[in-house]
């Protein structure tokens, strides 16, 4: 039994980075950048309005009350086609180019019309006020985003502005997914009364997809050695294979013995965490590159904790991601929580944002199988071996994705 910081060291050191792909910007979003993208120009590129005004010359603004003007009207996207001179204005909207000659831009409501030719400031302006200055953001040749940016919808936005319509990217990884055991039935499936339906396989592709992979789902395996042999080899196609359940001690947890026969290196087989100890790890080297496999355990909140913990920083070092491990916080516990001996624990919590910071109360649960407490939750918290916790302790605690939205 190892701990999860060293299971988690041995995963990244195996684990490949996928080849480069070149797409679209339109299918490019949720994917990490394989190479660095930078502007083609100066960001803004020239000097715009940032309020509907009057562009003007702040020498002529010294004292409130002044009296300019008005020369002409400028919108945008329309090229100014006249320069200001002392004592002058233009009327001009959101986003317009500052003409020559203006230096700042007084937002209308700071102004009076006495007629459609005179506006009256009330207040003084300084030079520069409400103008986007040209390369304030970004310069012409500056990286704007780096390799391994995540592409979300902040960047896809940028790379849109900066006029970069295809894109350098990893390929996104095919993982493969196979249930075992002879319990197991499709969500389709009326359970019989030691039958469960298969909600690893929806979770772990619910997982899986959010970090950008491509899904094969390969069924269930029953509990005989030649069947799940033959699903192994199929999976083993795949950049990663996941199996859920056959992984702890019983007569009919078969996954590590037919991984080694199928030539699966095993790196470990127990981690010291809680849910997930029973938890399978190795690789196999052919040469169509190299399949990383994961064993993990039948129990839905486990195998739900392990992919998190385990198999979601595979995925994002296989894609070139900057960042691999999640954000971690620290948050005032509400509560109690009691040791658990020689392993790590992860408990379910509703994390909040309070005056003081985050707070952290944990979630009732009755074990490894209920899903339906951590459906109530929108974080764990994370707690060292045979280490508690008592009412107003400061814990570790991940967030959840979607953690604002739960």
């Amino acid at each position: 039994m190892i701990p999860l910081d060293e299971a988690l060291q041995r995963v990244l050191e195996a684990t490949p980075r996928l080849p480069v792909e070149e797409r679209s910007l339109a299918a490019a979003g949720q994917a990490w950048l394989a190479e660095p993208v930078r502007l083609d120009r100066d960001l803004p590129p020239a000097d715009h309005a940032a309020m509907d005004g009057f562009a003007i010359r702040a020498a002529d603004a010294g004292s409130p009350g002044a009296l300019l003007v008005v020369i002409g009207e400028i919108a945008a996207g329309v090229e100014p086609r006249m320069s200001l001179g002392p004592g002058q204005a233009v009327r001009i909207m959101t986003g317009a180019l500052v003409p020559e000659g203006a230096d700042a831009v007084v937002p209308i409501e700071e102004t009076a019309a006495p007629d459609p030719h005179a506006v009256r400031l009330r207040s003084t302006v300084v030079p520069g006020a409400h103008v986007r200055r040209r390369g304030e953001v970004l310069r012409e040749g500056s990286v704007l985003l780096p390799a391994g940016a995540h592409l979300g919808p902040a960047e896809v936005g940028l790379l849109a502005a900066a006029g970069h319509t295809r894109v350098a990217v990893r390929r996104a990884p095919c993982i493969g997914l196979l249930s075992t055991g002879d319990e197991v039935v499709e969500p389709d499936t009326l359970p019989g009364p030691a039958q469960i339906r298969n909600s690893n396989a929806a979770t772990l592709g619910a997982q899986a997809a959010a970090e950008g992979a491509r899904v094969d789902y390969l069924g269930i395996a029953a509990d005989s050695a030649p069947d799940l042999e033959a699903r192994i080899t199929t999976g083993l196609e795949r950049d990663v294979l996941v199996l859920s359940g056959g992984v702890s001690m019983g007569v009919y947890d078969l996954v590590a013995g037919a991984l080694t026969r199928a030539g699966v290196e095993i790196r470990f087989s127990r981690v010291a965490i809680k849910p997930g100890k029973p938890t399978v790890f190795g690789c196999r080297t052919s040469a169509g590159g190299t399949t990383l496999v994961f064993g993990l355990p039948g129990n839905p909140v486990s195998c739900m904790v392990v992919f998190r913990l385990l198999v979601a920083p595979a995925l994002r070092r296989m894609q070139g991601a900057e960042r691999l491990a999640e954000t971690r916080v620290s948050a005032r516990l509400v509560g109690k929580l009691d040791p658990t001996p020689r392993r790590e624990a992860f408990h379910p919590a509703r994390l909040n944002w309070s005056d003081s910071g985050f707070v952290a109360e944990p979630v009732r649960h009755q074990g490894s199988g209920d899903l339906v407490a951590w459906r109530a939750a929108n974080g764990m918290i994370r707690l060292p071996a045979d280490t508690g916790a008592a009412p107003g302790d400061r814990v570790e605690a991940l967030l959840d994705r979607d953690f604002a939205l739960r």
